[in-house]
């Protein structure tokens, strides 16, 4: 922010595989991440934050950064690795968090100076004040989950160059299921929490654009809390996509309410097409 005095500098990273920056980049479902515009609303006054968002910036390896943290998934934690060699080589202490971490934090400490284990708004005030004072943990463990009741909202001006706008929250966190093939058990013991719904509307009205994303791990785990939200947003008339589980194809209600509030389109997880491949 212009005229803001700093005394230390953030470089945050949302890493992506090869692989993913060549697919995303070139495909028009390019929807901004959370993860990091997220913690960077936790960050104090007095540390300079920017992001690097790779599917849409370059690194940069060129800046006196204070402290670069990195979030990546299992197909972006080799690369992730590598980008955290070339930092350290140049002195500046990295951390590393997200689902990767979060699932195999051993692996990832020999990259890192301090990993992140679990969900990171809480931890993140206690890793800068470490970095203040040179003494880093190896590990920053969050046991319990944060309660979502009064979250910042995101700092969407870190995110650039997205074409699907800057508009990124989530209303509720968690799923209640256990499919194998996901991460979300393990990183969120199946626990569900929930934002105010006015808090979300309110956030809402505040956001750049006319679309958004809502990050939300199964936007339809609990029906009577989604239909409430659908019903509270649709006079704000905007377009958003979200994600959920196939059950909620058999709510019609669910589904008409959903449309009518502005959605355009739910992601869903399939562990394979074919049965046979599953026996």
């Amino acid at each position: 922010m212009a005229g803001q005095s700093y005394t230390h500098w953030v470089e945050l990273i949302t890493a992506e595989s090869a692989e993913s920056r060549f697919v995303r980049h070139r495909r028009i479902i390019r929807f901004p991440q959370l993860t990091m515009p997220l913690i960077a609303a936790y960050t104090p006054a007095h540390w300079r934050v920017t992001h690097t968002d790779e599917i849409v910036q370059r690194v940069r390896f060129d800046r006196p950064f204070s402290l670069v943290a990195i979030t990546a998934n299992t197909a972006a934690a080799p690369h992730a690795y590598q980008l955290a060699a070339r930092y350290r080589d140049r002195g500046i202490p990295v951390v590393i968090g997200g689902p990767h971490a979060t699932l195999l934090p051993e692996e990832v400490a020999r990259h890192a100076d301090a990993v992140v284990v679990g969900e990171g708004e809480p931890v993140w005030p206690n890793i800068l004040q470490d970095c203040e004072q040179e003494q880093l943990a190896p590990f920053y463990r969050n046991d319990r989950l944060p309660d979502l009741k009064e979250m910042p909202a995101p700092r969407w001006d870190l995110i650039k160059g997205r074409v699907y706008g800057k508009g990124v929250t989530i209303a509720t966190r968690g799923c209640p299921f256990a499919c194998d093939y996901c991460s979300i058990p393990a990183m969120y013991q199946r626990q569900m929490r929930y934002r105010s719904i006015g808090e979300v509307v309110e956030e809402i009205r505040r956001m750049p654009g006319r679309a958004l994303v809502f990050w939300d791990d199964n936007i339809g785990a609990n029906r009577k809390y989604a239909k409430e939200l659908f019903r509270a947003i649709a006079p704000l008339r905007r377009w958003w996509t979200s994600q959920a589980t196939f059950d909620v194809a058999f709510d019609d209600e669910f589904l008409q309410l959903a449309a009518k509030s502005g959605c355009k389109a739910l992601f869903m997880g399939l562990e394979s097409v074919s049965q046979k491949s599953l026996n």
